[in-house]
């Protein structure tokens, strides 16, 4: 018995078991870090072209949105808006002779980058400025008329017989009025007489006697005793007498002034 309590006393000890750290509340409750957020950019590429397909160079673009951009559209190849971040924008396309045009484009992260074709319209041309009025000629005066002519009666009948035409002469003229605007004339035809035009006076036509045609333009009109014309200034006109009497004629020229009695 003493002998078993010995045994049992001389025997080594177990070691003694090492403390564990006890964890600090601070370190069990640090918040874990938050994942930060994507900063993706994209570039845009614009194609602008003109009706035609041809690329518009110049053309302002503003680009407004998460970022805001602002480029000219170069001479050829794409315009490139970069640095644009995912959301949506409003896009503006301005150039001088051209319709402005606005378009909304949207970008997504880790998708593609947009691509767009943009055609301008070229801009309706300005209203052309009215056309002024025509600048009103002042109504003649006494002052600005030449003067006038003399008081004058006669019969035609009797200075017609006194100066009738010859058988010889293919047309005959006799002044017989004239005052400082206008100035009449008696015609007599026996051969046809074409080609005549007053460049600054009209001339206002009666048929005294005979028959024939009145060429006036483009026209050919039967005259007979009794018969009325006017002719503008300008027209060109002419007689052929029809029968064996020559053509009588009075004509007066308004604005064809002359100085003689």
């Amino acid at each position: 018995m003493v002998a078993l309590l010995l045994l049992t006393l001389l025997q080594p000890a177990p070691p003694a078991a090492t403390p564990q750290p006890t964890p600090t509340a601070s370190a069990a409750q640090a918040p874990k870090p938050r994942p930060r957020p994507s900063s993706a950019t994209t570039t845009a590429l614009l194609f602008i072209t003109d009706g035609t397909g041809r690329p518009v160079e110049g053309v302002t673009v503003t680009v407004m949105g998460p970022v805001d951009r602002e480029v000219k559209s170069p001479a050829s190849g794409p315009t490139r808006i970069e640095g644009l971040r995912a959301g949506t924008y409003r896009v503006r396309f301005t150039r001088e002779g051209f319709v402005t045009f606005e378009k909304e484009i949207s970008w997504r992260a880790r998708t593609a980058a947009p691509e767009l074709s943009i055609t301008l319209n070229p801009a309706p041309a300005p209203p052309a400025p009215p056309t002024p009025p025509a600048p009103v000629k002042p109504e003649p005066s006494a002052s600005t008329l030449p003067p006038p002519g003399t008081p004058k009666t006669m019969s035609l009948l009797d200075f017609i017989e006194k100066n009738f035409i010859s058988g010889r002469e293919p047309h005959k003229e006799d002044l017989i009025g004239c005052s400082g605007v206008g100035q009449t004339l008696l015609w007599q035809i026996r051969e046809p007489w074409t080609g005549r035009e007053h460049e600054s006076a009209d001339a206002m036509i009666y048929i005294v006697a005979g028959d024939g045609t009145l060429k006036l333009g483009t026209r050919d009109v039967n005259i007979t005793n009794g018969s009325f014309a006017v002719v503008p200034r300008g027209t060109t006109y002419g007689f052929t007498r029809r029968g064996r009497n020559p053509l009588i004629i009075l004509a007066v020229l308004s604005g064809a002034p002359c100085a003689a009695d």
